[in-house]
Formats: structure tokens, C-alpha cells, sequence
């Protein structure tokens, strides 16, 4: 596991909705929002409780960077969190940031050398394509997904590497991002076959390449001579890699892709679980110096990728493992002004707009259960 923070490219121009809008218009209106959401007024439904919640995360969305929070790839991942609560609940009170991160941003292609950062923007526009129609955000998909794909070789049998300039391991979390990405992808586009191959080459190496330990979970990648890591199995790892394989069996119709995925989210709620409630293998072992800025928004991708299989599958075998989450948090990991930590489980703490985003999806992932 790793990250780098990435710079921010700024360019400024008209908004993919409101060709007419400025980019302080569209942070007012954020701003707006949120104090409408949290003095009880605005034009969101009454009754939701998880907007306020929402409402905090928003709070920490950067007018002049168009990021929540100042972390480049868990900005993408708490953009996606704004997206899935607006799919799940209908309420678009807070989707204005979506065209605000795509107006500053979008110059940079959202690229940069960490390949799992493109991924994660790619799809966050994926979803906002879904959420809004703009067809600029599909597009930035699909230009995301050969940008990566040009870090695909034969080394180690196949893959895409995390890191290029210079090109580091290759890892598991790049590898399902792209999974997911490219089945997505073909997913969308009518007549698709590019990305269809892609997808079905990804796992047939991913599923080869010893990344899935003998207890059918995952670790963090390969090392030098092409063998698993043996590093620490994220619960993020075991996320993902349930969303690339139900959209593969959607892509297919093939439902050995989910009996796969259900293998490993089973192996993950039964091993990175403490009482029930999701923790990372770090939180009660030496390793604990780990548990950084980064780790804190891996739980709630494991949740949201989840229920991503649950939906494809219409399986019911997992609602228990999102009561019992959203149970804990709603006990456990909510303060006085509907701030979330990282501990599920509590002590309420190590707050920041990651952790606030990683419960979110938690708690969203608890409502309309298959």
C-alpha cells in the first residue's frame, strides 16, 4: 500500500450543465446547500438522516481545487460517495460539486504516474455519467482507461502497473480498479468489444497471479520475482475486486464471476472483522503504524463494492454484515455533529472528509438492501 499526493491541474471554464456558471457560482452554491442541510432548511427531502452526515463532507469541498477534502485520489472516492447517496436516496441536493471537480480539473485528463488514482476519477465520471447523462464524463472514462492500459505487459505474466516514470510493482488494487473500469466501460458503450477483452484478460491474470492467498483473500501485490507480497490484506482489496467481477458478470452472463466474488467477500467479512464490525488487519496489530491518512477510506469502498455484488447477485446473504455496520457507526463512530472516524467499533476519532465519506458509504449501503 501506498500513496502520493498528486498536483492539481486548474484550468477554468464553462460547467458541463450550466454553460453559463462561474466557478465561485457553483462553490456558493455548495456553500449554500450545506447551511440550508444543517439548519433544518433547503430543498432536500425531509426525513433522510443520512444528510446531515452528507452535509459535513461537504464541508470540507475546496472552492478553488474542486476537491472534497485535499487528498487527490480520496477526493475521487468521496465524489463517488456523493454519487451513490443521490443514486440510493434520489436527493441531488449536494451533486453540484460533481461539475465543479470536472470544470477545474478535467485539463489534466485526471491523470497522473499513480495508475489506481486515474482509476478511481475514471470511475467516479463513469458514475456521474450515469447520474447526470453529460456525455463529456463517459468520454473522460474511456480516455482514462487507455491512458492506464498502456502500462499493461508481459511482466509477471500480464497486468498493469501501479506506478509508471519509473514503473514500480504491480499490485492488486491498480489491477481491480482496472477490472472494474473496463467492464464498466463495455457495460455502457453499445457494440464494445475493446474493453470487453480487456476486462476478461485482466482477470484471467489477476485470478493467476497468486494475488488471491489460500485463504481467498487478497494482499496488497507482487514483489520482484513475481510472487504475492504476503503484505497486508486491505479491506479496500477485497472491495473492489467484487464490483469489477459483477460487472464482468453482467458484461457476460457468466455466473461463475460471482460465485468468485462471493468467495472472497466471504473470506473478508469472516477474517477482517472484529464482532462483526469491518476493521483493518492493522487496527489490532503491531502493525498499527500503518493505519494512515490513506487507510481511512478503505472500509467503506469494501461496503459499497459489496453491495455492488448484493444488487448484481439479488442475493439477501449479506444484509445482516450492512445492518450491522450501520448499527455500529450510528452507536459507535458518530459525534455530536454527525462527524464519522475511522473506527467502526469506536472510540469516535482520526475524523478527516475520508474517514467521513468511508461510514457514509456504510450507512448508504444499509438502505434498499436487496
Amino acid at each position: 500500500m501506498r500513496r502520493s499526493p498528486a498536483p492539481v491541474a486548474s484550468i477554468r471554464g464553462p460547467l458541463p450543465r450550466d454553460p453559463g456558471a462561474t466557478i465561485p457560482a457553483v462553490a456558493l452554491a455548495v456553500v449554500v446547500t450545506i447551511l440550508a442541510v444543517l439548519t433544518g432548511s433547503g430543498p432536500a427531502a425531509a426525513g433522510n438522516p443520512l444528510r446531515p452526515g452528507m452535509a459535513v463532507l461537504l464541508g470540507s469541498y475546496g472552492a478553488g481545487t474542486g476537491l472534497i477534502g485535499s487528498s487527490w485520489w480520496q477526493a475521487a472516492v468521496a465524489l463517488s460517495t456523493v454519487e451513490t447517496y443521490a443514486q440510493v436516496t434520489g436527493d441531488t441536493t449536494f451533486d453540484s460539486v460533481i461539475a465543479g471537480a470536472f470544470a477545474i480539473n478535467s485539463g489534466s485528463d485526471f491523470q497522473n504516474d499513480s495508475n489506481d488514482d486515474t482509476a478511481w476519477w475514471a470511475l467516479a465520471w463513469l458514475q456521474a455519467y450515469d447520474l447526470t447523462h453529460v456525455p463529456a464524463y463517459l468520454a473522460m472514462a474511456e480516455t482514462d482507461a487507455d491512458y492506464i492500459h498502456q502500462d499493461w505487459d508481459d511482466t509477471c505474466g500480464g497486468g498493469v502497473w501501479w506506478q509508471r516514470n519509473p514503473l514500480a510493482y504491480k499490485n492488486a488494487i491498480t489491477n481491480e480498479l482496472f477490472l472494474e473500469l473496463t467492464a464498466s466501460l463495455h457495460n455502457h458503450l453499445p457494440g464494445d468489444a475493446k474493453y470487453l477483452s480487456w476486462a476478461k484478460a485482466e482477470w484471467s491474470w489477476f485470478d493467476h497471479s497468486g494475488l488471491i492467498n489460500a485463504n481467498s483473500v487478497i494482499n496488497d501485490g507482487l514483489d520482484g520475482s513475481c510472487a504475492n507480497n504476503g503484505d497486508v490484506t486491505w479491506t479496500y482489496n477485497q472491495g473492489v475486486i467484487l464490483a469489477g467481477l459483477a460487472q464482468l458478470y453482467r458484461a457476460t452472463g457468466h455466473s461463475a464471476f460471482l460465485r468468485a466474488a462471493e468467495r472472497i467477500a466471504t473470506a473478508a467479512i469472516s477474517q477482517l472483522t472484529s464482532g462483526g464490525v469491518l476493521a483493518e488487519p492493522c487496527e489490532q496489530r503491531i502493525c498499527a503504524a500503518r493505519l494512515d491518512a490513506n487507510t481511512q477510506a478503505f472500509k467503506g469502498i469494501f461496503v459499497r463494492d459489496l453491495k455492488v455484488l448484493a444488487v448484481t447477485a439479488s442475493t439477501t446473504r449479506f444484509n445482516s454484515f450492512f445492518a450491522r455496520q450501520a448499527r455500529s457507526i450510528e452507536a459507535h463512530d458518530t459525534g455530536h455533529h454527525h462527524e464519522h472516524g475511522m473506527f467502526w467499533a469506536g472510540p469516535l476519532g482520526r475524523v478527516s472528509p475520508a474517514s467521513q465519506a468511508s461510514a457514509l458509504d456504510a450507512l448508504i449501503a444499509s438502505v434498499k438492501l436487496p
